[in-house]
């Protein structure tokens, strides 16, 4: 019953807004405006977005920062040690040998 009472004056209302003219205009320029500041170039959907996109970056970029101090902590280190350590490093990591040498690897994994 409410359902019914309420549809019915919202069809009056519509219709009060349809035949005064000042009611018409008031709810068009209101609908526009509405309208473009939602969906606009530079609307609130917009703005979300690259508030959105900003958020992302800054944690991505302070991530980054991150690996890059951790990085640049370890060049220091090798720019600090002796040679005799990057080439234990070397050796290990990748494998190398000097020539005439042969390596025996263990058969424990």
């Amino acid at each position: 019953m409410w359902k019914i009472l309420g549809k019915t004056s919202l069809k009056k209302r519509a219709k009060k807004i349809l035949r005064s003219p000042r009611l018409l205009l008031i709810t068009g320029i209101l609908t526009v405006l509405t309208t473009t500041l939602l969906f606009a170039n530079k609307g609130l959907w917009r703005h979300l977005e690259l508030s959105h996109q900003i958020a992302e970056r800054k944690a991505t970029l302070a991530q980054l920062e991150s690996q890059e101090a951790s990085v640049s902590q370890k060049v220091n280190l090798l720019k600090l040690e002796d040679a005799s350590t990057i080439e234990r490093i070397a050796r290990e990591r990748y494998e190398l040998k000097r020539p005439g040498e042969i390596i025996y690897e263990s058969a424990q994994q």
